[in-house]
């Protein structure tokens, strides 16, 4: 009973020391796939149009993508980063998702001398 009582003990001590493991879930930051994501992100952001909201469609069309669901996929997640916003329209087939750069409030800067 007492040894066991020991390694008890033993075991909370070490594991109190050492590093919390990986999450089965999380993912090597440095993998191909994820890489090639966050390159398409950034190639999204580059050359979206400041005011004009676009549909997935014009977006792979505007980075030269061949694949529309990984452009969705790749504007969803700047939605849910806040670097984008989404509005839902109705088109000529049905619901249509259209996207823009997420617009920061711009303060009009007055000089002293006025």
């Amino acid at each position: 009973m007492a040894l066991r009582l020991v390694n008890s003990m033993t075991r909370k001590v070490l594991t109190s020391l050492m590093p919390p493991p990986r999450q089965l879930t999380e993912r090597a930051c440095n993998d191909p796939q994820r890489m090639r994501a966050r390159k398409i992100e950034a190639a999204i952001l580059a050359k979206m149009p400041p005011k004009a909201w676009l549909s997935c469609t014009a977006v792979s069309r505007l980075i030269e993508a061949a694949d529309d669901r990984r452009t969705r996929a790749r504007l969803d997640r700047l939605v849910r980063d806040g670097k984008m916003e989404r509005r839902l329209e109705r088109g000529i087939h049905g619901p249509v998702y259209l996207f823009r750069i997420f617009r920061t409030k711009s303060f009009a800067v007055r000089s002293r001398s006025e």
